[in-house]
């Protein structure tokens, strides 16, 4: 009788292949039941959220940075439901990213170039108005 010794790692995925679908089915129905309490447990508190549709996948997603992207999500996450507005610094924005404010102002630029906000700026030294733009 011959033994052979093989990695924890070449042993699992030889058992994976043999396993089979039906062992992971407990395991997948278990994750799918998760992200549903999940969700349904967040509608019932009435957590605000962000809306990302899907078509920003095709319009900006291929060409858009990561830190852009970033400043987007967290700019959605504060404006305002039914205006898309808000009022956020660039030193807050890079006090939270932990970035010089030159980046964040680069990824501003990127957002207004692209076209997913626009900001405006009323005064010298004011926070600027910051919109989220239907895309």
């Amino acid at each position: 009788m011959t033994f052979v010794i093989i990695s924890d790692k070449i042993y699992m995925v030889v058992m994976a292949l043999f396993k089979g679908k039906k062992v992971y089915e407990k395991e997948m129905d278990l994750l799918r039941e998760q992200y549903k309490q999940w969700k349904l447990g967040k509608q019932e508190k009435k957590d605000p959220f962000f809306i990302i549709y899907n078509d920003f996948k095709d319009l900006y997603l291929k060409e858009i940075s990561g830190g852009a992207l970033k400043l987007y999500i967290f700019m959605g996450f504060h404006a305002r439901n039914w205006t898309g507005e808000l009022w956020i610094s660039t030193p807050k924005f890079a006090e939270f990213f932990e970035k010089d404010p030159r980046t964040i102002k680069k990824w501003l630029a990127e957002l207004e170039e692209i076209g997913l906000i626009k900001r405006i700026q009323t005064g010298y030294h004011r926070v600027a108005n910051t919109f989220l733009l239907p895309y």
